[in-house]
């Protein structure tokens, strides 16, 4: 993938670059500095043919075409308003990574969502563009597809209608605004055409990102390999740390396969902050989901420390010593080091 479509460009550039000269392009495709979004699926300039769009002079390159379902994973659901395609991911990525979108044009989706950190921020609790604390540990999208409520209390759905909101409060910009400097671009005019024939707006670039973000499916992994009958793919130790998983610890209880979350909320007795963040009661009113949180899931989990919904713990072993702190069977030092190379196993392949 080339360098000139894996980062966001500056707004001003994005303001200046309106005629179809060859060195305006140029300046239009510029790359960001920050350097963070290298891996993104976008759309590339060596992906094969190009096709002319309706929307002017610009050529875009042919839209990679969506990854198949990985080993271990259902297909990813869309929802009918909202089919996923190629073009609208391609779309979507370039937008996810485009610093035009934020009050400051430096903070982009990829700031927190990183993507060589599974889509999650390495940071404890992350900050808007604002430079405000966020309340809560950025979660991992990966695998968001099979997600029908979104935040760790689960207050909002559905994806597009959470992203529209998160942006706002996140990257300081209202949606509509930052769309008013994105539809300057012939580049992104040329990908709404092809997308949603339809010049920018504010939902369809919510769609665009929400396609974008069901595709980050993830599976394929060792355990999976290993379930599909390839003996060699998973060590000794995963395998003793699956009967650990299934059957003492109590983990597959609320980590079913084969997402490895029950998609619901749990209370796991974590210390209480100043005032107490109190999760899923503050949106249900429940008093049995005080404290509650969303179950992540554990595909992917040993790339995305710290953990739990505030950050608290720094490794895995942490949070299984929190488990055994709150009445889970306290395991051996073998057992424990025998349970995380399962769940290590769980690491599987991001769709290409």
């Amino acid at each position: 993938m080339s360098a000139q479509f894996r980062s966001a460009f500056a707004l001003a550039t994005l303001l200046a670059c309106t005629s179809a000269s060859p060195s305006c392009k140029s300046k239009e495709t510029a790359t960001s500095s920050t350097g963070d979004v290298a891996n993104l699926p976008a759309a590339t300039d060596d992906a094969g043919a190009v096709a002319t769009m309706d929307a002017g002079p610009f050529v875009l390159p042919v839209a990679p075409a969506l990854a198949p379902t990985p080993l271990g994973m259902p297909p990813a659901p869309s929802p009918d308003y909202n089919p996923t395609t190629a073009e609208k991911v391609a779309l979507g990525s370039e937008l996810f990574a485009e610093v035009a979108l934020s009050a400051d044009r430096e903070t982009k989706c990829a700031t927190c969502h990183v993507p060589e950190h599974g889509f999650s921020s390495s940071e404890a609790i992350s900050k808007t563009a604002a430079g405000l604390a966020n309340q809560r540990h950025t979660p991992s999208l990966v695998n968001i597809a099979y997600h029908s409520e979104f935040y760790w209390d689960g207050r909002t759905s559905p994806l597009e209608a959470h992203i529209l909101g998160h942006w706002q409060g996140q990257l300081g910009l209202s949606p509509s605004e930052a769309i008013q400097g994105l539809a300057t671009s012939e580049r992104y005019l040329a990908h709404f055409q092809r997308a949603f024939k339809s010049a920018p707006n504010q939902d369809r670039a919510a769609e665009a990102l929400a396609a974008y973000v069901r595709s980050l499916v993830r599976g394929n992994s060792p355990w999976d390999r290993y379930e599909a009958g390839d003996a060699t793919a998973v060590s000794k130790d995963a395998i003793a740390g699956a009967e650990i998983f299934n059957k003492r610890s109590g983990c597959a209880t609320c980590h079913a396969p084969p997402l490895y979350t029950d998609l619901k909320y749990h209370n796991l007795g974590l210390p209480t902050s100043e005032p107490p963040d109190v999760g899923r009661g503050a949106h249900t009113g429940n008093p049995s989901d005080q404290g509650a949180f969303k179950t992540p899931s554990l595909r992917g989990v040993s790339q995305t420390a710290p953990y739990f919904h505030n950050g608290s713990a720094t490794s895995l072993l942490q949070v299984l010593e929190h488990k055994e702190s709150q009445g889970s069977p306290r395991l051996s030092d073998r057992e424990r080091s025998q349970l995380l190379a399962f769940i290590e196993a769980l690491t599987g392949e991001m769709a290409p």
